[in-house]
């Protein structure tokens, strides 16, 4: 059973481009979150599905037509633990 991330429903997010940065304020906690790249693109890739670090990085590739992918996976599973411990994204079983 591989461990799948599901993103914050999107009603419960208020998204703000900040130059680099992107302004994320989450409803239920009252919290305003500063987030930089790549963790606005991979909470966009999830939208409503729940999936593995190697489906979200495989999703970046493509959209970003990223050349080398060796490490993508593991950025993306870093990414994903600290938008857990944010609240931002659900560790779910899959």
């Amino acid at each position: 059973m591989s461990l799948k991330y599901r993103a914050a429903p999107k009603d419960d997010l208020i998204w703000h481009d900040l130059d680099s940065m992107t302004l994320l304020f989450h409803r239920p906690s009252g919290i305003t979150h500063m987030l930089a790249d790549p963790a606005p693109a991979i909470m966009e890739v999830m939208q409503d599905s729940s999936l593995t670090a190697s489906e979200i990085a495989l999703l970046l590739i493509a959209q970003f037509e990223i050349e080398s992918a060796a490490d993508a996976e593991n950025i993306v599973l870093a990414r994903l633990e600290e938008l857990s411990g944010l609240g931002l994204v659900a560790r779910v079983s899959g």
